[in-house]
């Protein structure tokens, strides 16, 4: 009988030590983000608005990763409020039209940062003017950070 349970013991170290190899290396395929950090603010420090007023988010990307890489800035949502406009920021300043709602500064190298700057025009009288921004990697698929900004209505 101490054979056997001794036996089965040993299978089943056998059975977990190669679960936990073979999880090991599925999680070494799967993607691990592309190396981006997201910010933003509310411009001009605003911690309460009315229905009407002008509101203005900006969020910024940094690669800082290895590798030059193309991530956009996609705008997901905003709630409360209407898009007015929208600027694209490339690393040397330069300001350029944007893809839609969303913002495609190009390649990036490591340490460089793009932004996107949305102007909206709050709709609301109760509850949050919220804005929701995702990195989005055309070429890889892979989306986030995300960050949502929201500014409360008075």
């Amino acid at each position: 009988m101490r054979r056997i349970v001794l036996a089965l013991v040993a299978s089943a170290a056998m059975v977990l030590s190669f679960a936990i190899a073979t999880a090991s290396s599925s999680a070494a395929r799967a993607p691990n983000g592309h190396g981006f950090t997201l910010s933003g603010s509310v411009v001009g420090g605003v911690t309460s608005a009315e229905s009407g007023q002008p509101l203005t988010f900006a969020f910024s990307e940094k690669n800082t990763g290895s590798t030059s890489q193309t991530v956009d800035l996609v705008l997901e949502s905003l709630s409360h409020a209407n898009l007015v406009s929208v600027g694209c920021v490339l690393p040397g300043g330069a300001q350029i039209n944007p893809d839609g709602q969303d913002c495609e500064p190009g390649f990036l190298s490591h340490g460089q940062t793009a932004s996107i700057v949305l102007g909206a025009t709050i709709t609301g009288s109760s509850g949050n003017v919220a804005a929701r921004l995702c990195l989005s990697n055309e070429g890889t698929g892979v989306v986030g950070p995300c960050q949502t900004l929201t500014v409360p209505l008075a």
